[in-house]
């Protein structure tokens, strides 16, 4: 956890870095710093939840998400249809892998964080699933339903997980 020196010094430090990230993706200089402005919010409130060596490839996938939101916002403002370039794929699939990493990290420490925002019927779904010992198939059984419905609530329960961590962690 950074104190509030150290949260300046990291802002200090890497808000070049990033400004420069978004300025290559964002034709206009104004909505870059805008954007890296709006990272650097974030990072001040979420930062006490981040580890210190994971603070670099979390402000990149955070703005990553932001620039997605924004060609998004202006796809939808222009009324054309919203695409990727080849290079803004391949970028993103890198930083889909960090951002997977950091909730993959994270996910233990928030499990409770995660099991509070769940219903009932999901919770119970997640105490079976979580237990690791108990097939996909000795699941259906007990909650007395197909296999290929409890695999389907299984992905989608873990779905359902993964966005969770994902609002705590990120935006």
């Amino acid at each position: 956890m950074l104190n509030q020196e150290e949260l300046a010094e990291f802002s200090k430090q890497h808000y070049p870095m990033i400004l420069k990230y978004c300025s290559k993706r964002l034709s206009n200089s104004e909505d870059a710093k805008d954007l890296t402005q709006e990272v650097f919010l974030v990072f001040t409130q979420k930062c006490h939840l981040i580890e210190e060596e994971h603070v670099v490839p979390w402000l990149f996938a955070t703005a990553h998400k932001m620039l997605l939101r924004e060609y998004k916002k202006h796809a939808q403002n222009s009324g054309r249809s919203f695409s990727y370039n080849e290079s803004v794929d391949e970028l993103a699939k890198k930083i889909k892998v960090i951002e997977d990493d950091i909730i993959d990290y994270y996910s233990e420490k928030y499990v409770d964080e995660i099991y509070s925002r769940l219903t009932p019927s999901e919770k119970k779904m997640f105490d079976l699933f979580s237990d690791g010992t108990i097939k996909t198939g000795e699941i259906a059984k007990i909650v007395d339903i197909e296999p290929h419905a409890c695999s389907m609530r299984k992905k989608r329960l873990k779905e359902k997980c993964r966005d969770i961590m994902e609002e705590i962690i990120f935006i």
